[in-house]
């Protein structure tokens, strides 16, 4: 088996990251953008999250190849006097090209971005169906305190 290398995203991973960001928002939802608009909105988007620390990204890389990716954003909470930390942890987008699961590369990737969330009070994420067992497998568990509004 090849091994993986799993790594932060540099700029000239923006184009592979597009198409990734593609696929994973594509499989099963109708795009309502051409794909030609919105990979290069995605690119400079990203790029400058990417640049001023909005967003960290990690990709897996195979053969050369980037196959999947995760990011990672924090969230600074309000100053608070009582012991706990003042970020939390965002965790999206963690996908692997089909032909590339079962390999463990979304388990390095998770164990990538939770190794950057060092002093923080929650760590949240939105799991697609079918992927709550690996988070389970982290300790990530249904909260009774998050509410979400769409």
């Amino acid at each position: 088996m090849t091994s993986a290398v799993i790594r932060r995203a540099q700029p000239g991973d923006l184009p592979t990251l597009a198409a990734l960001r593609w696929e994973f928002r594509t499989d099963g939802a109708p795009p309502v953008e051409e794909r030609a608009a919105f990979e290069p909105r995605f690119r400079k988007e990203v790029a400058a999250a990417l640049a001023d620390g909005t967003w960290l990204a990690w990709v897996a890389e195979v053969d050369g190849l980037v196959v999947g990716h995760v990011y990672g954003a924090r969230i600074a909470k309000l100053p608070n006097p009582v012991d706990e930390a003042e970020t939390h942890l965002y965790i999206s987008n963690l996908y692997v090209r089909p032909e590339h699961r079962g390999r463990g590369l979304a388990k390095d990737l998770l164990d990538a971005v939770l190794a950057d969330g060092d002093e923080v009070d929650a760590t949240i994420l939105w799991a697609r169906p079918g992927t709550e067992g690996l988070y389970r497998r982290y300790g990530f568990t249904a909260s009774p305190e998050i509410m979400e509004r769409r």
